[in-house]
């Protein structure tokens, strides 16, 4: 009789136990869209938003929105809503698609894979284009500088290694803007530029001009203590007037040329 009693004691915490499991995955799985516009928030400083935020954490939509921080009146949403879908995989991963109608011809794609030393974060190879005015949004100093035009990136093998060690870039990636103007210049447009990031270690970046009355031109490092980069600023004949004031707000002045130097 003991033992009968004992199996079914057993039996019956069983049972609770795997109801309280299932109420937890139901509560997991239908969990609110608010809750990832919450942590994106919170790991953000307020500096990325997903406003008003509709369906579930993993398959949702929002208005995304760039912020100057907590209490920023610059915030800037793009014109159409963010979508996204967090798929769970086999192999404990988690691959993330996200689509924005301005912004993303093809979804972009995102694997997140966790590992026993840290987690590794792989983008798809792929072409997204965003507008530059978007990031008037994150305040000083780009409100000042007032951006119009489009960037284009472009991935390719781009994954970013993470472990107690620090965080590793690899692969190659090209940041293109596209027909740049400036609220602090008459010129319109300024160029088209290219930044090129090459993942290793260090990452390195350089930056060359397309074309255009603006010459920009430099290179640098990403170094723990951030981005260490050196260039130049020049005006082609004719236009030095005219970009008088966007030269001396990128840099310091050396005759006509001004010295682009952060880090």
């Amino acid at each position: 009789m003991k033992k009968t009693l004992h199996a079914k004691t057993v039996a019956g915490k069983g049972v609770r136990a795997g109801l309280v499991l299932g109420m937890l995955c139901a509560l997991v799985w239908q969990a609110p869209a608010a809750w990832l516009g919450a942590a994106v928030q919170a790991a953000s400083q307020d500096r990325v938003q997903l406003r008003q935020a509709q369906g579930t954490l993993w398959n949702g939509s929002a208005q995304w929105v760039l912020s100057s921080g907590v209490g920023g009146q610059d915030a800037l949403a793009l014109p159409q809503r963010m979508h996204w879908r967090i798929q769970p995989q086999a192999d404990a991963s988690l691959r993330i698609q996200i689509e924005v109608a301005c912004c993303t011809p093809e979804p972009v794609q995102v694997w997140i894979r966790p590992q026993w030393t840290g987690v590794r974060v792989e983008y798809g190879a792929g072409v997204s284009e965003w507008p530059l005015a978007w990031l008037s949004g994150l305040g000083a100093p780009w409100n000042t500088l007032g951006l119009e035009g489009q960037s284009r990136i472009e991935t390719q093998g781009v994954q970013w290694q993470w472990d107690k060690q620090g965080g590793q870039l690899q692969g190659l990636a090209q940041l293109q803007l596209l027909t740049v103007s400036s609220r602090l210049s008459t010129l319109r447009p300024l160029g088209s530029y290219a930044l090129d990031v090459q993942g290793a270690n260090p990452v390195r970046v350089q930056l060359s001009t397309l074309s255009g009355e603006l010459q920009l031109s430099g290179q640098g490092e990403w170094r723990p203590t951030g981005l260490h980069f050196e260039g130049q600023g020049q005006a082609n004949a004719g236009s030095e007037s005219a970009l008088v004031n966007l030269l001396g707000m990128l840099g310091q002045r050396q005759g006509n040329t001004t010295v682009l130097r952060w880090g």
